[in-house]
């Protein structure tokens, strides 16, 4: 950088000192030829103005513009050959032609530089379109990071790397892009290697939502850029971030839609297999209930009411299950009406004891009559669950 920036100086003092050279070889030419010292003032305003045109900044005009006035005075002012002036006339006019050169020559620098700076920008501006219609088309967070690497190795110059971080499935992706902005480079890291990788370069972290899903490593060396280039830099990590951002919250609408509609479709299974068991369960209970009436025999009547409390244990489930995927979707329907706690409880054990034939339950109550407001089915049901 240091060679660059003495050749740039070399070359605009001979820029300077060209057209100062030129602009005296011009005025000596057109004296020859009997033209006024005006006009020779005149040239040499309009060399300053040329150096101001094709040299950066403010020194070089202001540089030119004392080259000029001595210049001047030692090929065209009494005594010749000297820096002596006997006119004191002469020194107001060198005055003169020194605020001049210099008031143009600065206005000259600033539209100059407003001019470029206008450009850079414009510059700016197309780079940014440019990398954010490539973005747009990325599917995805991989696709993102390649197409950021590559799109900052070309605008940069240099070897870019793009280090994913999949927390969800804790893995580490390294995408690299080289200056030549020709093909990728991808490989699985360890988690340990992001801080060896981020020692060694100048990073960029692509945070969402709090949370560090990337990192763009750059060179170190550019970490003295100009200001420009930094706003530059910045504007696209911005856009990085928010592509980012938009691939993971489209992947996680998508997984949470097909997530729904795995649930939607499991309570529809459920509902329908409920249904079909729900049928032949409660023409066993129809069944046992008449076997009941007519039956005789005490061993007979044992083992059909088994199946007759059985099936209706199982239509009971049949229905828990029919209100669970109700509860999932929203539409259970809750009849709320006042039971008599006591009657709720004895009912659950009744229920409950079946089950547990070694077990012994015991229940205690109020005296007093107690009427609470529920859906005494469904309150049932949890008691014996509870139980």
């Amino acid at each position: 950088m240091l060679k660059k920036l003495n050749g740039t100086i070399v070359t605009h003092l001979a820029i300077t000192l060209s057209l100062n050279i030129s602009a005296t070889l011009l005025s000596l030419l057109i004296q020859h030829f009997g033209f006024t010292e005006v006009n020779v003032v005149v040239i040499y305003i309009l060399s300053v103005l040329l150096t101001s045109r094709y040299t950066k900044g403010y020194t070089y005009g202001i540089v030119a513009s004392v080259i000029s006035i001595l210049s001047f005075n030692f090929f065209f002012t009494e005594p010749l050959y000297t820096f002596s002036v006997d006119d004191r006339n002469y020194i107001f006019t060198f005055m003169v032609i020194l605020f001049a050169a210099i008031f143009t020559s600065a206005l000259t620098s600033k539209l100059i530089y407003s001019k470029e700076l206008a450009d850079e920008r414009e510059k700016q501006s197309q780079i940014l379109y440019e990398i954010t219609s490539s973005l747009a088309k990325t599917g995805g967070v991989t696709d993102v990071a390649t197409v950021s690497a590559q799109c900052l190795s070309s605008l940069l110059g240099c070897d870019t790397t793009f280090i994913v971080i999949n927390q969800k499935e804790n893995t580490v992706q390294k995408l690299t892009a080289p200056k030549s902005g020709r093909g990728i480079t991808v490989k699985d890291i360890n988690s340990e290697d992001i801080e060896t990788i981020t020692a060694n370069h100048y990073t960029f972290p692509i945070t969402v939502r709090g949370k560090r899903v990337g990192l763009v490593c750059l060179p170190k060396e550019l970490e003295t850029m100009t200001k420009e280039n930094r706003f530059l830099l910045d504007s696209v990590i911005m856009q990085i971030t928010i592509a980012t951002q938009r691939e993971i919250l489209t992947a996680e609408k998508e997984t949470a839609k097909a997530e729904t509609e795995r649930e939607r479709l499991k309570s529809s299974l459920l509902r329908a297999i409920s249904h079909d068991i729900r049928t032949p369960l409660t023409g066993i209970t129809g069944a046992a209930e008449m076997l009941l009436q007519k039956l005789k025999d005490e061993e007979n009547i044992k083992l059909v009411q088994g199946i007759f409390e059985d099936s209706g244990w199982l239509i009971r489930l049949v229905e828990n299950i029919l209100n669970l995927t109700r509860i999932q979707e929203g539409h259970l329907a809750i009849n709320i009406q006042l039971e008599a706690a006591e009657e709720i409880v004895a009912e659950a054990v009744s229920r409950a004891s079946k089950y547990a034939p070694n077990h012994k339950i015991s229940i205690s109550v109020p005296d007093d009559v107690l009427f609470i407001p529920m859906d005494g089915k469904l309150i049932i049901q949890v008691l014996i669950n509870l139980i």
